[in-house]
């Protein structure tokens, strides 16, 4: 692909459009975070959905969520809890 027409992966992400659900499909119990140290999820998530926040508790940018379970497996606490979301997700860029 031309350099020219590579589109950055945030931006990418921002075209998914979602028809939202009542409840998020991502779930993290922020106590059992201020225990973990490392925070693996903030660095082995694609899309940058996991953000370390200075008080020890993590952020979740739920819109930027690809769906791939990476942070699940990679919790050493347990402390997220995902299902696909209800209305969907569909991908411009797939």
């Amino acid at each position: 692909m031309e350099s020219s027409k590579i589109v950055p992966l945030l931006k990418r992400l921002g075209l998914n459009t979602y028809n939202v659900d009542k409840k998020p499909h991502i779930e993290v119990n922020t106590e059992i975070c201020l225990t973990c140290k490392d925070k693996p999820c903030t660095v082995s998530c694609p899309a940058g959905t996991y953000e370390a926040l200075p008080d020890g508790r993590i952020a979740v940018h739920y819109e930027r969520c690809l769906e791939c379970g990476g942070a699940l497996v990679i919790c050493p606490f347990n402390a997220i809890k995902f299902r696909f979301p209800e209305g969907g997700i569909s991908y411009r860029y797939g």
